[in-house]
């Protein structure tokens, strides 16, 4: 065991715990993380895409851009989103969000679960963080120090731990924090296609009786001829039992059902990816912090992925976290419940307004009873109408 304690031990080597070692390092800490170093990217062939898609917003670049990750990635494999498009299947109306109405750039840019791993562990590697290999097992508190032990048998102290470790948290379990989770009862199926005609730099929403389909923009490419297509990525959170039926079909058939779903707006379809899922469930904890222990990314909260911010919410609290420590008195010990606490309020509002949204729109568009679908509706009509609405909608999501 090390005997002089780290200021900060990050437990979970994702993407949310490299960014929030690299961010706690930045602000001065002596930091460790610990976890298991993701496997090298095997070589990519031009249509070889990662099916873990995240709509990354205008903070989390920032954030990205601080720590040196954002300028290492592959600028070919990122996509802009300029415009959205929600539309009520019910109705056949549609509600559009555009980056130039609000005056801002880019409402989001699309980019690969691996390629932000790639960016981040090369970025480790020009910091003076130190690595762990290996995985926590447990999470002990006394007076001035935390220590985390792992299943190789070695243990390091640390004077805050930062529970990175996913919706399972090991952090969060082994130091009792009150969690509430409830399953939706829903599968997200993911895979990618090429497509005939251009998605616009535009990600789409379709709310239909089957599930919400959500489909957002892959970087385009050329044939071998020369000629300009496209490609894109789904995430269908579809009931349990249609989304076992969409894994069941062919690639090819597949195709053909979101072909389908998404009223031939796309064309043709060509199967890129196999189709994968995961369930879908609401994780609540309260609070995300406690005397030496914060938690951060999936670890602290889960919501619906019909938003995609599920990364910018992690990504937040690294932001948050980093400039609550490096805002501290000269005095103050990082673990500092008192502390701490500044980190809780400053996730509060952003966390519970997201759970909020995204709880809320699933639960108004699937199988509400007709007086709430009657409400739901104008509701509708009356966001599609108003533009003050609509950019209060964007600022939430580009946070």
């Amino acid at each position: 065991m090390r005997k002089t304690p780290f200021d900060a031990a990050v437990v979970g080597r994702g993407p949310v715990g490299a960014a929030a070692a690299l961010a706690l390092a930045r602000a001065g800490l002596r930091t460790a993380l610990v976890g298991a170093r993701p496997k090298a990217p095997r070589p990519r062939t031009g249509d070889d895409w990662d099916s873990r898609i995240y709509a990354l917003s205008p903070g989390s670049r920032t954030l990205l851009e601080t720590l040196k990750a954002w300028g290492a990635m592959d600028e070919d494999r990122i996509a802009p989103v300029y415009d959205m498009r929600v539309r009520n299947a019910a109705r056949g109306d549609e509600l559009h969000l555009s980056a130039y109405e609000a005056g801002i750039e880019t409402l989001a840019w699309i980019v690969e679960h691996r390629e932000i791993a790639r960016a981040l562990e090369g970025a480790l590697g020009f910091s003076e963080v130190q690595a762990f290999e290996g995985t926590a097992s447990r999470v002990t508190v006394e007076d001035t120090a935390a220590t985390v032990r792992l299943d190789s048998g070695d243990a390091l102290r640390a004077r805050l731990v930062v529970g990175a470790d996913g919706s399972d948290s090991m952090v969060r379990a082994s130091m009792g924090f009150v969690t509430r989770e409830t399953p939706y009862g829903q599968q997200g199926v993911v895979a990618n296609f090429r497509c005939e005609r251009s998605h616009l730099d535009c990600a789409w929403q379709w709310f239909r009786d089957d599930g919400i389909l959500a489909v957002l923009p892959l970087p385009p490419g050329l044939g071998d001829t020369g000629e300009r297509f496209w490609r894109f990525s789904i995430v269908w959170s579809a009931p349990n039992a249609h989304a076992e039926s969409l894994l069941a079909l062919e690639p090819a058939a597949l195709a053909g059902r979101v072909r389908e779903a998404v009223h031939d707006r796309f064309g043709a379809l060509e199967p890129l990816t196999p189709a994968r899922a995961f369930a879908l469930r609401l994780i609540t904890v309260d609070p995300i912090a406690d005397e030496r222990i914060a938690l951060v990314g999936d670890a602290a909260h889960v919501v619906h992925p019909l938003a995609g911010h599920g990364m910018n919410l992690g990504f937040g609290d690294v932001a948050d976290l980093a400039r609550v420590l490096a805002e501290r008195e000269p005095e103050r010990d990082p673990g500092d419940p008192l502390l701490l606490r500044r980190y809780v309020r400053a996730r509060a509002e952003p966390v519970t307004a997201m759970r909020l949204t995204t709880d809320g729109l699933f639960r108004l568009f699937y199988r509400s009873p007709p007086p709430v679908v009657a409400l739901r509706d104008i509701g509708w009509r009356f966001v599609q109408n108003s533009r003050w609405l609509k950019r209060q909608l964007i600022a939430q999501a580009v946070r």
